[in-house]
């Protein structure tokens, strides 16, 4: 009962602290508004990618219904294609060039939060019937200057200016009391170290988490995200509580440098160069093992790859068609003449198969380097409770690459779909018709289970629990033999 009276007497005097102090209030302003800038960023980034989804879809409708008119038109013998290129009818150019389709992205409720790695991979892929290189190689134009610096969004606040401000306020938590002597004289009381600390605490904590938690649900619902649905409010009590579970940690740490008994500069040394290591120095370590242990070629030497598979493949391709017209004579001839365009999309297709295996070993491998650098940097992120507070946030944004993977997994299974639609037309010289086209395959973007999704987020929660809890173990220790005197 002591207790309670004790912490609600230290949590009023801290009010009226902050109300007469400029520096907290000071604080908050700064941090209103960076997260308030940061969300409107963000959302202007989220919007800016709508906008090119919006265009590419428009793009797509308007290609396809100038395809179906010129079908009509040729079918009602008022337009002959001079070759086979522009022929509405021919599968092989439609399905591997004019009728190429969007495999789209959906954002989340929260992707104005993070940006994370949407600045690398584009909102949608363009589809053909062509080898996979021919899209799974584009990616996001974007500045380099900005993807080296990162986006100034709602995580990138939380994760790197949060702490500079959470260490402002609590570097001199015992230590300024202690240098002008009223520490002794509060502890004249019967009031316990632990619990003057924990008033304090429980008072700057839930300014900031208050205000943070005001700032990210007002700054969302102005800018028209819809916070009703039952996804966008799991999404919402997950980066609560990683918001709040991040700034105790931070706290924790405060409290650890705090009980050492060092001068309120030297606390706010050794929490400034425990930011730069945690936040600048660990990642970057971690980023040198990966790229040492698992070294991955550049995009540019693959590329090189590609292209001499596709060389040789063109190569063998007289060879290629003789024998298949050799084991498939049926199909030489068709409702099409066998005409030279003809003729020559089949080739097209034949040397577009022959190098398909090779091209595929090739990004195989390359991507597999990726995942094993991935995988390290999933084991090495708990080293560092700002790369998992990172992880996390672009997992709650839906930005992350486990997301991003997830959609590459059924774009190559919508890619053997849209190409088994195509290829055998093409083979078999046989025309598209109207009919054709109104059943061609559409993409439908399926979410990852959500149970894989609280997985990963409880995996993030709980890394930055555990270090908490560490802290903690290691401040109770320290506060049994704290000096209450300089």
């Amino acid at each position: 009962m002591h207790t309670q009276l004790y912490l609600k007497e230290i949590f009023n005097f801290e009010y009226r602290l902050f109300r007469a102090d400029r520096l907290g209030l000071i604080i908050a302003l700064i941090l209103f508004a960076a997260a308030s800038y940061a969300i409107i960023n963000g959302q202007s980034w989220v919007n800016k990618q709508q906008q090119a989804v919006q265009a590419a879809h428009t793009e797509e409708q308007a290609r396809l219904q100038k395809l179906k008119d010129n079908l009509g038109k040729i079918n009602a013998g008022s337009l002959k294609p001079s070759k086979a290129y522009e022929n509405p009818a021919n599968a092989y150019w439609v399905g591997n060039r004019h009728a190429a389709t969007y495999a789209i992205l959906p954002p989340t409720a929260f992707a104005a939060t993070a940006v994370g790695q949407s600045d690398l991979n584009p909102p949608y892929i363009k589809v053909s019937a062509d080898n996979k290189e021919s899209f799974a190689l584009n990616e996001e134009i974007e500045n380099p200057s900005n993807l080296l610096i990162g986006h100034f969004d709602l995580a990138f606040v939380v994760v790197f200016l949060l702490p500079l401000l959470l260490i402002a306020l609590s570097y001199n938590l015992l230590s300024a009391e202690r240098e002008q002597g009223t520490l002794a004289i509060t502890l004249t009381n019967p009031v316990p170290l632990w619990v003057l600390i924990a008033g304090k605490l429980s008072f700057r904590a839930g300014l900031v988490f208050l205000l943070m938690v005001s700032i990210t649900v007002a700054g969302l619902i102005v800018t028209g995200t819809d916070l009703s649905t039952m996804d966008s409010l799991i999404q919402l009590g997950w980066w609560i509580a990683l918001l709040f579970a991040y700034i105790l940690f931070w706290f924790a740490l405060a409290i650890a440098v705090n009980v050492l008994a060092k001068s309120s500069a030297q606390n706010a040394l050794i929490l400034t160069g425990l930011w730069i290591v945690i936040l600048l120095v660990l990642p970057t370590l971690i980023n040198i093992v990966v790229n040492v242990a698992y070294p991955v070629s550049s995009r540019v030497a693959m590329v090189g790859l590609i292209r001499a598979a596709q060389t040789d493949a063109t190569k063998e391709s007289d060879a290629i068609v003789a024998r298949f017209e050799q084991e498939h004579p049926e199909m030489t001839a068709g409702p099409v003449s066998n005409d030279d365009d003809t003729a020559a999309s089949k080739k097209r297709v034949l040397v577009q198969q022959a190098a398909a295996d090779r091209i595929t070993q090739i990004m195989a491998g390359y991507d597999h380097q990726l995942a094993r650098q991935q995988r390290i940097v999933d084991s090495l992120r708990f080293l560092s409770p700002a790369i998992v507070m990172q992880e996390a946030l672009n997992a709650v944004a839906g930005t992350d690459n486990s997301r991003y993977q997830h959609l590459s997994r059924q774009v190559d299974v919508f890619h053997r779909n849209w190409q088994g639609f195509f290829l055998p037309k093409a083979l078999e010289n046989t025309p598209l018709t109207l009919a054709d086209y109104e059943h061609f395959p559409h993409f439908s973007y399926v979410e990852q289970a959500i149970s894989e999704t609280t997985l990963r987020l409880f995996g993030g929660l709980l890394g930055l629990v555990v270090p908490i809890g560490l802290l903690y173990l290691f401040s109770v220790r320290r506060i049994l033999n704290y000096p209450v005197t300089a």
